[in-house]
């Protein structure tokens, strides 16, 4: 990828973090600064920042408020190219909590470039059903160690009400659900989203985590999507880079929950 292209792709990133609002949120503009309220109001993303080094610190200020007075949880999402570019350290030095550093990596997506990809051999299923996402929470509370019932319920709400934003995929070994993962896109975007990737430990090295990356790249090509997208993991990223995609800037989520005394249950 040149540098004219990455540019390219950074200024079309950045008009569509300013402009596509995904369902089941609230999108709100302030000084600085684009968020997403879940309509439950329990959860807020910080999806868009550009401000000014002397501005920074009254807008991370003013959001610490918003935590407090609203009680939703907050996660501050930041690309490597956001500004200015001390936010994450002035986010931690406010209280906020770091996650992984993960790239941000895009795939030219055709017939073409599947092609590295490899034909879909193994058993990969698209789900299309609330009572399929069970094998979904099966994959996900083995990995995880714990309940992820509300989170299904936010899928199982998606597929029955908004059906062409996200598409969830399981392989299967033998019929026994081994991986999982899922693809969000928007009727306005020029990006796919691939998000999860998850394989049980008794399936991996089996190269189940790529076939479910072509099975979702593919429904992009279908849909006519140029560019699918994934914040990668330091042990997904040689896998995907070694076919094709390519580091355009890094991200990395902020976190701070609400700790006043009225959350307090």
């Amino acid at each position: 990828m040149t540098q004219e292209e990455q540019t390219a792709l950074l200024t079309l990133l950045d008009q569509e973090r300013q402009t596509i609002i995904y369902p089941g949120v609230t999108r709100i503009s302030e000084e600085g600064i684009l968020k997403d309220i879940s309509t439950d109001g329990k959860s807020c993303q910080i999806v868009y920042t550009h401000a000014s080094e002397s501005d920074i610190d009254r807008i991370i200020t003013d959001q610490i408020e918003a935590v407090r007075t609203l009680g939703y949880e907050l996660e501050w999402k930041i690309y490597g190219h956001d500004e200015p570019h001390s936010l994450g350290e002035r986010l931690q030095a406010a209280g906020f909590q770091p996650d992984d550093v993960e790239q941000f990596m895009v795939f030219h997506a055709n017939s073409e470039s599947v092609k590295r990809f490899g034909p879909v051999t193994h058993d990969i299923r698209k789900i299309t059903t609330r009572e399929g996402l069970a094998d979904f929470q099966k994959i996900l509370e083995e990995i995880n160690g714990k309940s992820c019932a509300g989170e299904m319920e936010q899928y199982a709400f998606m597929l029955e009400h908004h059906p062409d934003n996200l598409s969830f995929y399981i392989a299967y070994v033998n019929n026994e659900p081994a991986t999982c993962a899922r693809i969000y896109f928007h009727k306005d975007s020029k990006f796919a989203g691939l998000y999860g990737g998850n394989t049980l430990k008794r399936f991996r090295n089996r190269g189940l985590y790529t076939q479910i990356a072509a099975a979702r790249i593919q429904e992009a090509i279908s849909r006519g999507v140029p560019y699918v997208t994934i914040d990668a993991a330091p042990t997904s990223e040689p896998i995907l880079k070694k076919r094709g995609f390519e580091i355009v800037t890094y991200t990395q989520p902020y976190g701070l929950c609400n700790k006043s005394p009225q959350s307090v249950s």
